[in-house]
């Protein structure tokens, strides 16, 4: 009978000959990536973390340190505690027999020396993926707690206790989340102490001698750690990153402060020395910029709120340029309340908002839903205008044109919000009877409804023509072609849809206007000029590019060019007189400068269209002649190679005097069909005699 041979102690290995090099952060950010972390599945991260745990403590080399079965009671990670206490105390393992041999043993990495740990990575390992599963417990438990409690059975339920106990308060939400980030900071700071154990090895005698510290004041008989300097580092940083975490769901926001600051100079530290490898650099700059400086951002907010007004915090949140849109930040969480707060306050008190002026006519908001729906209006304005004006300052807008475009959407969708709120009032108020007190109502809420239609037409319709500049700008050198043509007529066919319903938008009057219903007519006023305005100079702008298409190379419709710049330069005219006669209009003297632009381009092209047009009748008239016919016709030679002469010669008329006719008649008599017919039949006769014979087939 054979037996197995137990795998060799650690105590007993020999020690390598270079510190182990090990890259935690770029085997955690894999590691997240592949299994659900980065997408916020904390429950199949936690669950491969629990899979990676059983390999590591299973491995050939560690197996005997790491694995917690009685069989291995006497390797050097066992307690001291549980083996002065005879094995009784441990873990409820005594007794003899052969359940003894798979009982719980209570280990102490710490107590490895510095050479047993250099043997094997998985003294490594096994703490950082013990920290990550509590890490992964913790933030599962603080997603689903905000999510309703974990409902819905599955994983969930599992993380948040199930059955009776899916309803749980924020406090015990709360309290869990601690109690794993409690246990990730301890497994972190283990393997911060693993990185950086100096102890020597125990005598061969007995084990009791070397559980004590055995470095002395002047670090003679101190080993070297086990781990090289940049995996140190990593280390360090993790660990001060796991306690930061801590620290902040604590409340301890100085703790936390200190804690991530170090872990945010250590990650600029490595990103600064990575020995030429870029990629390297790059994620542990972007780790001290995304993940640990919201969170130092944050804590030194908390550590500074006090005196401050919400105004000032909402200030002081946004001048963080590394607020990040994750789910969980707390910096972007925290931002979003105090947004939702100063909303409330204000619609309640009314100190803002509560007033609005259209259509020369000041609007007074009485509801509390429209004043915060208003004022969420203008938060996002704020926000989106400050976002474009960083973008533009950065690399000519094209920084930031995703966060821009969904800051624009948000906007958008804000303005449809307060609409759907001003018709429902509305809708409210149809049922009512006409009267003073009706009437005014539903003009407040008409004139509301116009206003907040009008600042979302003016939003799209700057946008759009913002685009239309664009590509005429970026290809003004090179000149437009028939694609980009297309593309900005369709953009200003776009604005001029945009323009009249602007033009139709409600409001403007007084309530007595209100008391025939929807047959009164349109009040005409400074607004209503200004929109008919604009519609004239869309139209002519979009004739004039309609024009520059028809004129293109490839399509040759210079007639149609010709009408269309005509009746684009009679609006554009038009325009600028109406234009012109409008004293406030915001922006008339950008529009008039403009229109002269476009007035002073247009009659260049009218110019050139007329000269292709009258070269274009040159080339039909003389398309598709000979050389010999074409002798004396000065034109521009035709694209592709013509023919010489005509072969056989054409058919041409030719002027006759009627006397010519008369004479030729007397030389003409009837057909002779019966010649005709005898002449075909000898023909066939001696084509058929020729073809008989053996031989006759050859002779055809």
């Amino acid at each position: 009978m054979t037996t197995k041979a137990s795998p060799p102690s650690a105590a007993d290995a020999p020690r390598p000959a270079a510190p182990l090099s090990l890259r935690l952060h770029a085997e955690l950010a894999s590691a997240h990536d592949l299994h659900g972390a980065a997408r916020g599945d904390y429950a199949q991260y936690g669950a491969y973390c629990t899979r990676r745990l059983s390999r590591l403590r299973h491995g050939e080399a560690a197996r005997r340190e790491l694995l917690r079965c009685r069989m291995y009671k006497g390797s050097a990670s066992t307690k001291v505690s549980e083996e002065e206490l005879g094995g009784g105390g441990g873990g409820g393992g005594g007794g003899g027999g052969s359940k003894a041999r798979h009982a719980y043993r209570a280990i102490d990495l710490t107590n490895l020396s510095a050479e047993a740990l250099a043997t094997s990575p998985n003294y490594f390992w096994e703490p950082l993926y013990s920290a990550e599963r509590c890490w992964a417990a913790s933030m599962a438990v603080k997603a689903e707690g905000g999510s309703g409690g974990g409902g819905g059975g599955g994983g969930g339920s599992a993380i948040l206790g199930g059955g009776g106990r899916r309803e749980l308060t924020p406090g015990k939400v709360r309290a869990r989340a601690i109690k794993r980030l409690r246990k990730a900071a301890k497994f972190a700071t283990l393997l911060e102490d693993l990185a950086t154990s100096t102890k020597k090895s125990a005598p061969k005698d007995g084990r009791e001698e070397g559980t004590g510290d055995a470095v002395d004041a002047d670090g003679e008989e101190a080993s070297p750690p086990p781990t090289d300097e940049r995996t140190r580092a990593e280390v360090r940083a993790y660990a001060s990153w796991m306690r930061g975490n801590l620290a902040l769901e604590r409340s301890q926001w100085g703790a936390a402060c200190e804690e991530y600051r170090t872990a945010l100079d250590l990650c600029e530290a490595l990103a600064a020395d990575v020995d030429g490898d870029l990629e390297l650099a790059d994620f542990f700059a972007a780790r001290a910029k995304n993940a640990i400086a919201p969170l130092l951002r944050y804590c030194q907010y908390e550590l500074q709120e006090k005196g401050m007004s919400p105004t000032e915090k909402i200030s002081f949140l946004q001048s963080s340029s590394t607020v990040s849109d994750a789910p969980n930040d707390p910096l972007q969480s925290k931002l979003h309340s105090l947004k939702a707060e100063t909303l409330q306050n204000q619609a309640t008190t009314g100190s803002s908002m509560s007033q609005i002026v259209f259509r020369e006519n000041t609007i007074v908001v009485e509801t509390r839903e429209l004043r915060m729906a208003l004022l969420k209006v203008q938060d996002l304005r704020s926000d989106w205008e400050e976002d474009k004006k960083g973008s533009v300052s950065n690399n000519n807008g094209n920084g930031n044109s995703s966060s821009g475009d969904a800051k624009f959407m948000e906007l958008l969708n804000a303005y449809d919000d307060a609409v759907s709120l001003a018709n429902q009032e509305l809708k409210q108020l149809a049922s009512l009877k006409s009267g003073p007190a009706v009437n005014a109502k539903r003009f407040q809420l008409v004139n509301v409804l116009g206003y907040c239609r009008h600042q979302k037409l003016r939003l799209v319709m700057g946008r759009n023509e913002g685009l239309a500049d664009d590509i005429v700008r970026r290809n003004k050198r090179r000149g437009l072609s028939p694609k980009h043509l297309e593309e900005v007529a369709h953009l200003y066919d776009a604005l001029l849809q945009d323009a009249r319903a602007v033009a139709a938008l409600p409001g403007g009057g007084s309530p007595d206007d209100l008391a025939n219903g929807d047959d009164a007519p349109p009040t005409e006023d400074e607004f209503l000029l200004e929109a008919n305005a604009n519609v004239l100079r869309l139209r002519a702008l979009r004739c004039y590019y309609l024009a520059r298409m028809h004129a293109a190379p490839t399509v040759w419709k210079y007639p149609e060019a010709l009408a269309l710049l005509d009746q684009a330069e009679g609006l554009a005219q038009e325009a600028a007189e109406e234009i012109g006669a409008c004293d406030g209009m915001e922006g008339g003297e950008e529009m008039l400068e403009s229109l002269e632009g476009v007035l002073e381009e247009l009659r260049g092209e009218k110019c050139r269209v007329l000269a292709e047009s009258v070269l274009g009748k040159g080339r039909a008239s003389t398309a598709g002649k000979p050389l010999l016919e074409r002798l004396y016709d000065y034109d521009v030679p035709p694209p592709t190679a013509s023919s010489i002469a005509c072969v056989p010669p054409k058919l041409e008329p030719m002027a006759c005097k009627p006397s010519f006719f008369d004479v030729a008649l007397n030389y003409v008599s009837e057909y002779p069909l019966e010649e005709l017919n005898q002449a075909l039949e000898e023909h066939d006769r001696g084509k058929s005699t020729a073809s008989k014979g053996f031989l006759g087939w050859f002779r055809r």
